[in-house]
C-alpha cells in the first residue's frame, strides 16, 4: 500500500448524524485512487473513472480526525486499473472504510485504449 493523501474531518464534512457524509467520502476514496492511477501511469491525461465500488465503511468518522487513503493496484485488465483504497485513521491506524476505484484509459477520441501495465511493474 502507499499513501495517496490524507484528509482533516472538519464538521462541515458531515451528515445529520454528525458522522462523515457517505458523499463526500466516495470524493476522497475517488481522489485518493485518481492520485494512485496517476502515479502508476506516469500521467492522468487519458484516463477517466468508470465506477466506484464495494465501499464499506466500517466505523463512523468524526471531526477532527485525519483520515489517511492508501492504494494499491487490485487488478488489471488491458484497458482497466482497479485501485483498492484502504481508509485509517493516522494516529491510530484503525480501519475506517474500504473500497475500489476502477479507471479505464481512452486515447485521444475518448475510445478505450490499452494501458499497457501489468502488476509487475
Amino acid at each position: 500500500m502507499e499513501l495517496a493523501t490524507r484528509q482533516f474531518v472538519r464538521p462541515e464534512a458531515h451528515n445529520h448524524h454528525e458522522t462523515v457524509y457517505a458523499g463526500r467520502l466516495a470524493d476522497w476514496m475517488t481522489e485518493a485512487a485518481m492520485i494512485g492511477v496517476t502515479k502508476l501511469l506516469g500521467r492522468n491525461d487519458h484516463v477517466v473513472l468508470a465506477a466506484l465500488r464495494e465501499v464499506r465503511i466500517k466505523k463512523p468518522m468524526t471531526a477532527g480526525m485525519i483520515l489517511q487513503f492508501e492504494y494499491e493496484a487490485a487488478k488489471l485488465g488491458t484497458t482497466s486499473i482497479d485501485i483498492f483504497v484502504l481508509v485509517t485513521d493516522m494516529l491510530s491506524g484503525d480501519c475506517y472504510a474500504t473500497g475500489n476505484a476502477v479507471f479505464v484509459t481512452v486515447d485521444d477520441a475518448g475510445k478505450k485504449a490499452p494501458h499497457g501495465l501489468s502488476l509487475q511493474n
